[in-house]
């Protein structure tokens, strides 16, 4: 993996982790062009965005508008890169991403008040996201990435306990693949799907970097992030080899491989919620919560625990990812959007709809986020280990590129895992020449 920059290294520092920004603007007249916000969010996602930006619009009468992309990481590329269709705004869930538009002098610095805000809301971390004074990052949402969800009836009926170790977790997995006997049903361990458009691959990077995690360790996934360890190195081939064994191998998640490359990502968990349930498990991201059913209780209908690591007594450690917000423009008003995003105004609606989680120190989680919500705080909270998501830190062209394609092309059995490591590394090589 390829050491990261400054930028990378500020980003995912922040995400480890007051007011509503007044704007002292005039009035904006009619003709006020509407300001574009450009992210990766769709579906439920995207209405909990917009929702959470009509408290702007009341306050302001500036109306915005939010566009997503299944296609975001090309999409913002190509727009940013034309100089004649940026948005006034980006969510972007990739510090590698960021890091290359700041780098290219693509995107404006934020203004004082967005500086101030972040300073408000988010502490002392917010000091690693500025140099000298200037700042063109600010942090938005955070999304747990290490959560296994499943069916408590469902786990008592077949007598399945939640897995304290990966051993066990591995264990279980043969056990549910066997089938126990105990019921007719026929139910695979996992409900797995990687289908996203141009950015299909990364559920299946989010779930090898979890195995690196947690039967690797922190040491051995700190070394991979940093460069030191190569992906043809033992410990990684080991880590792949381990993710194709427990989750794409004939028998392991709903579907077998046709649905694993061809059902959506957001469609994924559906056979969860069946009356005969296809699968045990769901490993995805806080955010997925959006996806589920309307009438879906979390901690009732479906509850989660931590993808276990190789120690029972210890906390296991954290995949996490989050979302940034970058500017495109220096309008006075679209300065005051950000502050607002950046305060706790920006994403008290998402917040209480579920599926939002945030860095800030400024709120009360108890009442900001929903009960959930809570739970999946305090998990953060706790002490544990967070590391952020590999292949975001890494350049878009590799992490969001090159990996996704080609980790999507080893799952479909087009190439073998050797292949696939060492086109890796040889790009990664190739990257860091001058």
């Amino acid at each position: 993996m390829r050491p990261t920059t400054s930028a990378l290294v500020a980003f995912a520092a922040v995400f480890t982790g007051a007011m509503l920004v007044g704007c002292d603007r005039p009035s904006p007249d009619a003709d006020v062009e509407p300001i574009e916000i450009f992210g990766p969010y769709r579906g439920v996602e995207a209405d909990n965005f917009a929702a959470s930006l009509e408290g702007f619009e009341r306050s302001t009468g500036v109306e915005v508008n939010y566009t997503g992309s299944a296609d975001f990481v090309s999409d913002l590329r190509q727009r940013a890169e034309s100089g004649l269709d940026a948005p006034d705004i980006a969510v972007v869930p990739q510090p590698g991403l960021i890091a290359d538009l700041i780098e290219r002098n693509l995107v404006v610095a934020l203004d004082d008040a967005t500086l101030r805000a972040i300073t408000e809301n988010y502490g002392a971390r917010a000091d690693v996201l500025t140099e000298g004074g200037v700042g063109y990052v600010a942090p938005y949402r955070v999304s747990p990435k290490s959560l296994v969800w499943y069916r408590p009836d469902v786990f008592a009926r077949h007598r399945w306990d939640v897995p304290t170790t990966f051993d066990e977790l591995s264990e279980l997995v043969d056990r549910i693949g066997a089938g126990d006997g105990s019921s007719p049903e026929q139910i695979a361990p996992w409900c797995f799907a990687m289908a996203a458009g141009s950015a299909t691959g990364w559920a299946a990077t989010d779930w090898a970097e979890d195995v690196v995690l947690h039967q690797a360790g922190v040491d051995a996934y700190d070394s991979w992030t940093s460069g030191d360890l190569e992906w043809t190195d033992p410990t990684i081939r080991r880590a792949l080899s381990t993710f194709d064994e427990l989750v794409v191998a004939a028998g392991r998640s709903v579907g077998g491989l046709r649905s694993i490359l061809q059902v959506d990502v957001t469609e994924a968990s559906e056979p969860m919620f069946g009356e005969a349930p296809g699968c045990a498990m769901y490993k995805q991201a806080s955010f997925a919560q959006s996806w589920f059913p309307d009438d879906v209780e979390i901690g009732e209908d479906i509850d989660f625990f931590v993808v276990p690591g190789t120690d029972r007594a210890e906390l296991s450690p954290m995949l996490v990812g989050a979302d940034g917000l970058v500017q495109f423009s220096d309008d006075p008003l679209v300065d005051d959007l950000m502050a607002y995003l950046v305060s706790p105004e920006g994403g008290r609606a998402w917040a209480q709809r579920g599926g939002y989680l945030s860095a800030r120190t400024s709120v009360d989680v108890t009442t900001y986020y929903t009960e959930s919500e809570q739970r999946i705080a305090e998990v953060l909270l706790d002490g544990r280990k967070l590391r952020f998501d590999a292949s975001d830190l890494m350049p878009p062209d590799l992490g969001s590129g090159l990996l996704w394609n080609e980790i999507t092309t080893w799952v479909a059995g087009s190439s073998t895992l050797d292949t696939f490591v060492t086109t890796i590394d040889d790009a990664i090589a190739a990257s860091d020449q001058p």
